[in-house]
């Protein structure tokens, strides 16, 4: 498999009608770099642990991590190698996001996303609502974040 960043040219489309309770996908591939690390951290978040190896090598975590916001970026890029996406309206937000194991250099991060629910739209029956969860695995199968999010997916359009 790759470890390419890159976005899946073309993917497929998933409608409203596509998400059934027994949906599941997973995909793409990311290695996180120590320089991306220290890069985001000293921008966005800069804790020694995310922006100085030295002291985060005798921080609580044994070296450097990602932020945990560096994570969920990863997490659009990485569903952006989804052989299929949505044909999305709108994202809705974010229920929970739990980030229960540090991201390191060095890392290979893959996605896997789950349906959790789904209802049609009342205002807009063109429309539905997709409750999904979405986790971060690294290459020992750790999961380092796990998010439930909610979007508003199109429906397949009817051929009258």
């Amino acid at each position: 498999m790759s470890e390419s960043n890159l976005p899946v040219e073309n993917p497929d489309p998933l409608y409203f009608e596509d998400y059934t309770p027994d949906f599941e996908m997973s995909g793409g591939r990311y290695r996180i770099s120590e320089e991306e690390i220290l890069e985001f951290g000293r921008r966005f978040d800069p804790q020694p642990l995310h922006v100085d190896p030295q002291a985060a090598a005798d921080g609580p975590y044994g070296g450097l991590i990602a932020p945990g916001c560096l994570t969920f970026a990863i997490r659009a890029a990485l569903y952006n190698q989804l052989p299929a996406r949505p044909v999305l309206v709108a994202g809705l937000g974010l229920e929970r996001m739990d980030l229960s194991t540090p991201v390191r250099p060095r890392d290979l991060l893959s996605l896997r996303v789950s349906v959790v629910s789904t209802r049609r739209s009342r205002s807009k029956p063109d429309t539905g609502i997709v409750t999904m969860c979405q986790t971060i695995e690294n290459q020992n199968g750790e999961s380092v974040l796990s998010m439930t999010s909610k979007m508003i997916v199109r429906a397949r359009p009817r051929l009258d």
